[in-house]
Order: structure tokens, then sequence, then C-alpha cells
């Protein structure tokens, strides 16, 4: 069976975030990434100064094509659409998602909505992207998803429902009307709740909130959730697994003192 898994989002070359991550984790496992990157940046946009910018709406559309006319839709296991710099890019990657599903019927597709972070309370306040590449994701790759992997602002964002505990964050998957699994829902001041919901169950781990956290930490959990659902994992264990080895990593980073994610930590 081919091992391959399609990647839409950033390339940061001194940075571990973005689809630097998701390839590291998934070749880890044994797939073989094909990355169109969004963004060419130098490191991390919250270390000051990136360098590099956003891969032209036309050069990305084009690298689209290329990979299309090399039948990667077809024989593809998986799609991974993470972080966007324009609606366009959106747009591109949305009828390639649409023409890969037509193509190749069990090809699974995750969108990580990456547009914010901040009070997860349903309003837009907390956008780090232009709206309307928030707004795009929303209409156009959702609900083309088999796995949303949002934060709680980022599904507070897209239901319009504030997220401020396991409760809501529930009732806030349930409304999306797709396979959920959010992180950092608020759950006590000691701790983070990590929640997969689907349709009408729902499955939630723990982990403890930290200081100093490196940037990246959700590309390598929906990258994690990506490998253990192609792996056949779901439910209780899925959610057990992902958050423990993200913990894991997280931890090892932060003992480190590590502006980067440790990624040698994985189990």
């Amino acid at each position: 069976m081919d091992q391959t898994v399609i990647i839409f989002s950033s390339l940061v070359a001194g940075s571990r975030v973005g689809g630097g991550v998701s390839a590291a984790v998934l070749t880890r496992a044994g797939f073989t990434p094909e990355h169109v990157p969004t963004v060419i940046f130098g490191r991390h946009p919250g270390l000051g100064a990136p360098g590099g910018g956003a891969v032209p709406d036309a050069v990305f559309s084009g690298a689209l094509d290329g990979l299309a006319a090399n039948g990667a839709p077809a024989r593809a296991r998986a799609i991974l659409a993470g972080y966007f710099a324009s609606a366009g890019q959106v747009r591109a990657a949305s009828t390639f998602i649409q023409a890969a599903k037509a193509a190749n019927p069990d090809i699974f597709v995750l969108v990580d909505p990456i547009c914010g972070d901040g009070v997860a309370d349903g309003s837009p306040d907390g956008l780090y992207v232009k709206r309307e590449i928030a707004e795009a994701i929303a209409a156009r790759l959702v609900p083309l998803a088999d796995l949303v992997t949002p934060n709680a602002f980022e599904l507070a964002f897209l239901t319009g429902r504030p997220v401020t505990d396991t409760v809501t964050a529930q009732d806030a998957a349930l409304a999306l009307g797709r396979s959920v699994l959010v992180t950092s829902v608020p759950d006590g001041t000691e701790r983070l709740a990590v929640m997969l919901a689907m349709a009408e169950e729902s499955y939630t781990s723990h982990t403890h909130r930290l200081d100093g956290v490196p940037h990246g930490t959700g590309d390598l959990l929906a990258a994690l959730a990506l490998v253990a659902r192609l792996e056949g994992q779901a439910g209780q264990a899925l959610c057990n697994h992902v958050t423990q080895a993200c913990e894991r990593v997280i931890r090892a980073s932060v003992s480190a003192r590590s502006n980067d994610l440790l990624l040698g930590a994985l189990p």
C-alpha cells in the first residue's frame, strides 16, 4: 500500500513548527510526506522577523497541478492541511482535496484549522491570520475533513460558541458536524484537556499546564493524530496516545530550555 501523505502547510527552516514537524513525524512512522509549502520562512515569526514570505497563489496552485499530474491524489493515503497564507491558497487546496476524494474515496483528510489563539469566546479577536483566510478554512476545508484538530480558540471561532470547559467543548465539537480533536480546553487551574468528539461519543485526556512551551505543539499533535488514525487507533486510545506523546516532547523541551520541540523525545 502506498504510504504517501500530502501536506499543505508552512516550511520554516530554522524552527520545528508547521509542515516540517508534520513531515518529520510522518517519516518517523514510515510514511512518505509530499509537502507543498504555503510560506517559506527562516524562523518562526514569534521569534522575530522570520525572513522569506508567503508562496504566491499562482506558484502554490501550480505546484498542486504538478502534484496532481504525478498521480498523488489517486495514490495518497491522506492529506494534512495546516497553515495557509492566503484565501487563494485555501481555495486551491479545497479544489485539490475534492478531486483527490473523487479519485480516491478512501483518502483520509485531516484539517488543522490554524488561524488563532486566545480567549475562546467565539469572536475573531484572537486571529493571527487575515479573517478572510480563517473564514475560507471554515467554509471550504472543514466540510471536507474526516478529522479537524483545532485549539479551543479555533473551535470557538469555527462554531461561534464559547469553549470554556469540557462540556462546552463537546457542544461546540458536535455543532461543527465533523470528528474533532480539540486541544487546550480549560479544565481547572492546573490542567488542560484534549477531547476527541465523534458523533455522540467523546473521549478526554488531560495534560498539565506548563510555562515556556515552544511553538509547534499543535502541529505535532495533528501529525501524531493522523499517524495514529492511519495506523488504526481510535477513541480513547487515540486521545490518550497523542496527549501523552505531546506532553513527553513538551516536558523534554521545557526541561532543556529549548526554543524548539525536541522531537527525539517521541516514544
